[in-house]
């Protein structure tokens, strides 16, 4: 109680706020946890670097040092309306945040949980009570090791994946096909050919798509509308391909009408 006591604002460099994931990185964390399958595709070399260096940092979710805590609490004095002034009463305060609080990462005492204390609105002109800043930090702790425990599982799906890829050679992938040509042979299935064509069916000509329309004018001249038009495109069509018209059909939806 005698150190927490001397501790002087300003005398210990708290931490800094922990690296905030990428929104890919946050996207895949909460993937992970949600129990969704990872492939390959989803695991990157970028994200999982990211991932790892997240995963490594092994500070930021130790918990905090009483001298760290005690320095925190201490800066709270000069922006709050309530602060302990008794150098006594300071300390055992102080101590009793240290207890309540002490398994709070050492990251979440930073400046910024710091100030948002002091401006999350009527309560935070008040020095905090230990519930209360137990209370405050818990988001930030939840928060911090959310990521750090998805980017460690992120870690370890893309070991497994590179550890998967590494252990299957060549021959044994051959022996793999060739295990399963076996069985679909045995199954009575046969083996595909490398390209299957559809058989090509025959389509109609241009002057047999005329005479159709033709007999279908003539046997409802209501139709004329959408076919007159059409009759007339496939006779051009007949004109260039035969330079005359065919033998054997109405010349025209004109002399269809007329018969």
């Amino acid at each position: 109680m005698t150190t927490i006591a001397k501790i002087q604002p300003g005398a210990m460099a708290l931490p800094v706020a922990p690296v905030e994931p990428s929104a890919d990185l946050s996207a895949l964390i909460a993937a992970v946890q949600r129990g969704v399958p990872m492939t390959a595709r989803d695991l990157t070399p970028a994200l999982v670097s990211e991932a790892r260096a997240i995963a490594g940092d092994q500070n930021a979710n130790a918990p905090a040092q009483e001298i760290i805590i005690a320095a925190w609490v201490k800066k709270l004095i000069p922006l709050t309306v309530n602060p302990p002034t008794d150098p006594a009463d300071s300390a055992a305060k102080i101590s009793a945040i240290c207890e309540i609080c002490g398994d709070m990462p050492a990251a979440v005492w930073t400046p910024e949980t710091r100030k948002a204390w002091v401006t999350q609105g009527p309560q935070g002109k008040f020095w905090p009570s230990p519930a209360e800043l137990y209370a405050h930090l818990q988001p930030y702790a939840d928060k911090l090791r959310r990521n750090i425990e998805g980017c460690r599982r992120i870690v370890r799906l893309a070991e497994r994946a590179g550890k998967r890829e590494e252990c299957v050679s060549a021959e044994e992938r051959a022996a793999v096909a060739r295990q399963m040509a076996e069985w679909r042979k045995s199954m009575g299935h046969t083996d595909a050919e490398p390209e299957q064509r559809r058989p090509v069916e025959p389509q109609p000509s241009v002057s047999e798509r005329l005479a159709e329309c033709c007999r279908q004018l003539a046997a409802d001249p209501t139709q004329g509308v959408w076919l007159e038009p059409l009759i007339a495109q496939l006779e051009a069509q007949v004109m260039a391909t035969y330079g005359k018209e065919t033998t054997g059909r109405a010349h025209s939806a004109a002399q269809v009408f007329a018969r």
